[in-house]
């Protein structure tokens, strides 16, 4: 089945060429590419103008990541769409064994490639699996962390894939409603397979396709109004955490809204760390200017939510390590 292979690209010209050769090596697959610039300086346009086949759009940098992925596939014509970083570089087989795992009559809709360090040397994302644990602040349900690199086997199932490249059929993916494009960097891949999983859609993880991910660079990089991405990004993570708990949990277990926002405050104020306590206080903010999105979004996704509970998705006992 042909592939529209969308990147989201932000200065990312040091990484295009490794990028665009291995995705021109790919085998037994036919691919479109689409490179959504995020209004690059380094000289991205110029390098990309030299490929006839490959479809550039433009989107904002101030949006995000996956910003970028909507709008790609808003222009994508095949049914399997593959989102990408730029800053990657592919097995000849990557998209073959990815292909091969999506399957809607098995209810198999994402497959989730593994990945590791830009040199090859080192697994960063392998098989996904929740733990359980007293407190995991960078986690929408506390009580479980991530296990990024459990040692799973081709088409086992995955809780949700790592946003930095995936396959995933479009007819789930606008069944589901797409990415939530009010997130900018992190957990965007959690929030998206939450919908997934409530409409009894499945994710696999699939080892033989081989992903290199030059991990970090994002976070370096400044964007075009002068705003560095990394304060941008803690800021957004954190409220990410909330707002996933705001859209998906309810009674008590609303209440860990409040918590990932307001608990690290306190300990701001306790170790005297004013610097990062600003960083808290925006994303504080930046959640209260999201909750008519959030209201919105509840309204339309009740009947999921009620059938199955945003919370009990981190509660997968087949996804949870003994």
């Amino acid at each position: 089945m042909p592939i529209s292979v969308i990147i989201s690209n932000l200065n990312g010209l040091k990484y295009l060429p490794r990028l665009m050769e291995t995705l021109g090596q790919q085998q037994n697959v036919e691919i479109e590419i689409i490179v959504v610039d995020r209004h690059s300086t380094d000289g991205s346009l110029e390098y990309l103008r030299q490929f006839q086949d490959v479809r550039v759009v433009s989107e904002t940098p101030i949006t995000g990541l996956v910003s970028g992925y909507a709008a790609g596939a808003a222009v994508a014509r095949h049914d399997l769409l593959f989102f990408c970083n730029e800053d990657m570089w592919f097995d000849p087989l990557c998209l073959f064994h990815l292909e091969q795992q999506i399957c809607l009559s098995r209810g198999v809709a994402a497959a989730d490639p593994w990945q590791w360090t830009y040199d090859g040397k080192v697994l960063i994302h392998g098989g996904t699996r929740f733990d359980r644990c007293h407190w995991a602040w960078n986690s929408p349900f506390p009580r479980r962390r991530f296990d990024f690199t459990a040692p799973l086997t081709t088409g086992q199932k995955v809780p949700f894939p790592c946003a930095g490249a995936v396959l995933m059929h479009r007819s789930v993916y606008d069944q589901v409603g797409g990415w939530d494009t009010s997130f900018f960097l992190d957990h965007e891949d959690i929030d998206l397979f939450i919908r997934v999983w409530q409409r009894g859609w499945e994710c696999v993880s699939v080892p033989e396709a081989k992903v290199y991910h030059a991990v970090g660079v994002s976070s370096g990089k400044t964007l075009n109004n002068g705003q560095r991405v990394a304060p941008r990004r803690y800021i957004s993570g954190r409220s990410n955490l909330a707002v996933i708990a705001l859209k998906y949990y309810s009674g008590w277990a609303l209440s860990l809204a409040g918590a990932s926002l307001f608990v690290p405050l306190a300990g701001d104020v306790i170790r005297l760390r004013w610097q990062k306590l600003w960083l808290d206080l925006r994303a504080v903010a930046l959640t209260y200017k999201r909750m008519g999105a959030i209201r919105r979004f509840r309204r339309a996704n009740k009947t999921w939510s009620k059938v199955k509970p945003g919370l009990q998705f981190f509660l997968q006992k087949d996804m949870t390590h003994p």
